[in-house]
């Protein structure tokens, strides 16, 4: 896809045109209208490197880049040279010359990539950074929902959970609004902005009347780690009472609803065991279409031309 961005870090860096032309390449993977894409100069190598934990994206990420049919390079992070204080330029400066095209990757720290967009080292997709955003969850949650029929046109979709922590939230924020989607933000205060400049966007501590006003929702993981040393401890015990999603909930306010859910889930805070195991769960369509969707961006990335990559006082430092 020409233009498409060589560093990929949120979903703003992306035009609509772009964003409609992976809905359709995702569409035709998963339809195996074609399996691989061809590189027909060299097989494009892709690393994965994750310097957080991570279940879906880098496993879904790893098949998606063998699907492809690119050689693929499991970058451990915690046995490479940022363990000896190499700086995260010149590890995939190094990568980049070893003949690496493209690497994936997960960091603890928000807007790590920025400083890259005028000089790439490598061909960057950001598997999620801090705080900030998850581009490619977003995307494939948008494929899901177009898969399931879902118009989002007129639509409102609530966001309830720690909204404030989430780069899943926040991607999606900048996501669906550019499809007529207006989101509400749900949760105790703390977990929610105190108001939103956005006229897309709404700001409730009011589950009940949340839930009752929108078409599907969209629960968050509250996490953990992202409080510690705040008082925002004080909503655990009492989460799932307050805002927590179950059956018998939604089936009391007459709500027969997709429910989304990037995972991992925390069964009996956000979401309870039976709504999970509920045709109304949807977290599993979401697993299914990673694939497809991360096999597209990876493909736009890769073929977009661009040859200001790896670039030293002037020279590329590869063929």
């Amino acid at each position: 896809m020409n233009n498409f961005p060589s560093v990929f870090e949120a979903i703003s860096d992306l035009s609509k045109d772009q964003i409609e032309g992976l809905l359709i390449l995702a569409k035709k993977y998963k339809d195996r209208s074609y399996d691989k894409s061809d590189f027909t100069n060299r097989i494009p190598i892709v690393a994965n490197s994750f310097l957080e934990n991570s279940t879906r994206t880098k496993n879904s990420f790893a098949i998606a880049i063998k699907k492809l049919g690119c050689h693929y390079l499991d970058f451990n992070t915690e046995t490479s040279s940022l363990k000896k204080g190499e700086s995260l330029e010149e590890t995939l400066l190094t990568l980049y010359s070893q003949g690496v095209d493209l690497c994936i990757i997960r960091t603890s720290v928000s807007h790590h990539f920025s400083e890259f967009k005028n000089n790439a080292p490598i061909k960057i997709i950001n598997g999620g950074d801090g705080t900030n955003q998850h581009p490619t969850q977003a995307l494939l949650d948008l494929f899901t929902m177009t898969e399931l029929g879902i118009d989002l046109e007129g639509k409102t979709m609530a966001i309830i959970g720690d909204c404030v922590h989430s780069r899943v939230g926040h991607s999606l924020m900048e996501l669906l609004p550019l499809f007529g989607c207006k989101i509400i933000l749900c949760g105790p205060s703390g977990f929610v902005p105190e108001s939103s400049d956005n006229d897309s966007i709404e700001i409730s501590n009011d589950l009940e009347s949340t839930v009752k006003r929108c078409d599907f929702l969209y629960t968050l993981r509250i996490q953990k780690e992202r409080h510690s040393g705040t008082d925002q401890t004080k909503h655990y015990e009492t989460y799932h009472d307050k805002y927590g999603l179950n059956k018998e909930r939604l089936e009391k306010w007459n709500k027969n609803v997709p429910v989304f859910h990037p995972g991992p889930a925390n069964i009996g805070i956000e979401i309870s065991s039976d709504l999970m195991k509920s045709n109304l769960y949807k977290g599993y369509d979401q697993v299914v279409n990673s694939i497809h969707m991360r096999m597209a961006i990876i493909t736009s990335i890769l073929s977009n031309n661009d040859k200001n990559i790896g670039i030293i006082d002037g020279q590329r430092i590869r063929d």
